[in-house]
């Protein structure tokens, strides 16, 4: 039974390290992780994206922890603890699955259910009652507080602390314990229970109140991002609004030389405008009527000069006949 305490606390603290290690996750981040949301996403979405990527991470810590376990639970006294083991990774392959597909709170309760679960399996189940060796194990019941306060929201981990808590006092009261515990308990009841407790309550309070200073953290930042966002997309616009200003001055420029041109008899002027400019549409409407009024000029002088070769004509026939 201590083998396993012992072992299983080792490796969760060497895969906790691994864990920023981040691209060696990528082949694992594409089987359990759900897929990462777009830059657009709202902070509830990227939040809970974040606790997706940890469960995928946690998951990956158990499955190790439950492989690693299995050789002590063969050499061990508690024949059930391989059964406990196995439905372990049952719970958690499916919790992968659901973590995948986008089902993170869900996935969080599996998993943190399936970690609580084996050590209290482990403690419920062991033959000939309670004894010294069996107090270790109680340790690894703050895992699942870590697990809680990174997978769920964050009140989640006192509803586990306390569900330890009740567990602790249920089993130091009311299972059969070997007769060197019950002595030990008689003795020193308080001073075994309490620090049990003691542990799963500052443990809670403190994991509670730094996830949640994170998150505030987080979300601050995310504000800020998104201020930042916003005055250079207004920047941006004043400038466009400057250059279309500009552009706009100086078109209305043009058409008032243009006009004051026409004005001057000169009918041949355009309005020089592009087709990106923003009075490209008047200075085409006012090119267009140049044009025609030009055209129009051009017929009524060609039919000014017939009109004064057919009264010369007259003219000189009236003389002819006379």
């Amino acid at each position: 039974m201590r083998n396993f305490s012992e072992d299983t606390l080792d490796v969760s603290v060497s895969l906790v390290e691994s864990n920023h290690t981040g691209k060696l996750f990528r082949g694992w981040y594409r089987i359990a992780s759900p897929p990462e949301p777009s830059p657009s996403a709202s902070f509830e979405q990227r939040e809970r994206f974040r606790r997706g990527r940890t469960g995928s991470q946690i998951a990956l810590a158990v499955l190790v922890v439950c492989i690693s376990a299995l050789p002590a639970a063969f050499r061990g006294t508690n024949l059930f603890l391989t059964v406990i083991l196995s439905f372990g990774l049952l719970a958690i392959f499916g919790a992968i699955a659901l973590n995948r597909m986008g089902h993170v709170t869900l996935a969080g309760i599996i998993i943190v259910m399936a970690i609580t679960i084996s050590p209290v399996s482990d403690i419920l189940t062991t033959s000939g009652g309670l004894s010294p060796a069996v107090l270790p194990v109680f340790s690894i019941l703050v895992l699942p507080l870590m697990c809680a306060v990174s997978l769920l929201p964050a009140w989640w981990v006192f509803v586990v602390a306390i569900g330890n808590s009740l567990f602790t006092l249920y089993t130091m009261l009311y299972m059969p314990h070997s007769a060197e515990l019950n002595a030990i308990l008689k003795v020193s009841f308080v001073s075994i229970v309490t620090p049990i407790i003691l542990s799963q309550l500052i443990v809670s309070i403190v994991a509670y109140l730094w996830v949640t200073g994170t998150v505030h953290a987080i979300r601050r930042a995310d504000r800020a991002e998104e201020i930042a966002k916003l005055e250079h997309a207004l920047a941006i616009n004043a400038e466009i609004t400057a250059q279309q200003k500009e552009q706009l001055e100086a078109s209305i420029q043009k058409i008032v030389e243009t006009n004051t041109r026409v004005a001057n008899g000169d009918f041949d002027a355009r309005v020089p405008l592009t087709r990106d400019n923003v009075l490209w549409q008047v200075s085409s409407s006012l090119n267009n009527f140049l044009s025609r009024f030009q055209r129009s000029r051009q017929e009524l002088l060609q039919m000014r000069n017939e009109l004064e070769q057919s009264r010369e004509e007259i003219t000189k026939l009236k003389t002819f006949l006379r």
